[in-house]
């Protein structure tokens, strides 16, 4: 082996070696956030289509039932619900949409 190809292998297996070690346990990583079931084992939501507005407010109850807020304001768009989380004096904490297909719910703040 010739010695430019010697340096070359080299290098190459040292940048393979630091880039194994900068995304080890990256496996777990979500530009997401990692997956917690909630209270009553919904976890991001329904996991079954949502079609009303009277259905997304069900969910959001139960999906916030141990928190200390209430359901504002909910609006139909074409693919999903948004809705605003306030907190007992009528501020508003958080706004989430809930996928119409999935029942997904997040945060869009």
């Amino acid at each position: 082996m010739s010695m430019r190809k010697a340096a070359l292998f080299s290098l190459f297996m040292t940048m393979l070696y630091f880039c194994s070690w900068t995304f080890a346990g990256a496996e777990d990583a979500s530009p997401y956030g990692g997956y917690k079931k909630g209270d009553a084992e919904t976890g991001y939501g329904e996991k079954r289509p949502v079609a009303t507005i009277e259905e997304a407010r069900k969910a959001l109850t139960e999906y916030f039932k141990k928190k200390d807020v209430k359901i504002g304001e909910i609006r139909e768009q074409e693919l999903f619900f948004e809705a605003e989380i306030r907190d007992k004096g009528n501020s508003l904490v958080d706004k989430v949409i809930i996928d119409k297909r999935t029942g997904r719910i997040r945060s869009t703040y």
